[in-house]
């Protein structure tokens, strides 16, 4: 008897009337194996305010697609219900300015604190609430007019953050795969321990959720 399960193959895809907007699946050949493999330190993270060499470590985008389970014929049967893409983690290297007041842990702080929160003691809660708009800070009343007061939202939380790309590279520089991310948010913020016994550098690790990722191959710059 004849197999009458669909062959998914390049060559059957395309003639599937509802997949022929795909234009088939990527051709991978033997040879690449030898040239063209991916090495995992070639890569660049592009994100709003950190240099992009600062950047150590990075998770790629991953998803799961959430099933829920139905009872047929004393059968376990499971459907698709929806994809979920899954948080990464950011590891950055904590380099201070040289001859300018800056450093990696203040630029993530300021991404809390431009649009999001205000330490407790900016404000003085007898006052209340009020009192948060008038606190005198030039930077602060400057963002504020363009964002409005700070809340903790998702609107402040995604401008705060901006644009992240994950770029991974070919050995003459250029991108040959490129990873959008949209609407991330910062959720966790670990600035790494200071200790006597080590001297590696210290780093800040960035726990980012969003909402769904693109990818794009080949050079998109």
């Amino acid at each position: 008897m004849a197999d009458l399960a669909p062959n998914f193959t390049t060559n059957v895809l395309k003639s599937i009337s509802k997949y022929t907007a795909f234009n088939e699946q990527s051709q991978l050949h033997d040879l690449d194996l030898i040239l063209n493999a991916q090495q995992q330190h070639r890569f660049v993270v592009l994100m709003d305010d950190i240099p992009p060499f600062y950047i150590s470590q990075v998770d790629r985008p991953s998803y799961d697609i959430d099933t829920v389970e139905h009872i047929l014929l004393d059968h376990v049967v499971r459907y698709p219900v929806r994809v979920k893409w899954n948080q990464i983690s950011i590891n950055i290297k904590e380099i201070y300015g040289g001859n300018t007041v800056g450093s990696v842990g203040g630029n993530i702080m300021n991404k809390l604190l431009a649009h999001s929160y205000y330490y407790p003691d900016d404000a003085i809660s007898s006052q209340g609430s009020s009192i948060l708009s008038a606190i005198v800070n030039p930077l602060g009343t400057a963002r504020d007019s363009l964002y409005g007061t700070r809340n903790l939202t998702k609107e402040n939380l995604t401008k705060a953050v901006g644009n992240i790309k994950i770029l991974s590279l070919k050995e003459d520089g250029t991108a040959f795969e490129t990873w959008t991310i949209y609407n991330a948010m910062i959720t966790s913020v670990k600035f790494s321990q200071n200790s006597y016994g080590g001297e590696d550098l210290t780093d800040v690790n960035l726990t980012v959720q969003y909402d769904w990722a693109k990818l794009q191959l080949g050079s998109t710059f």
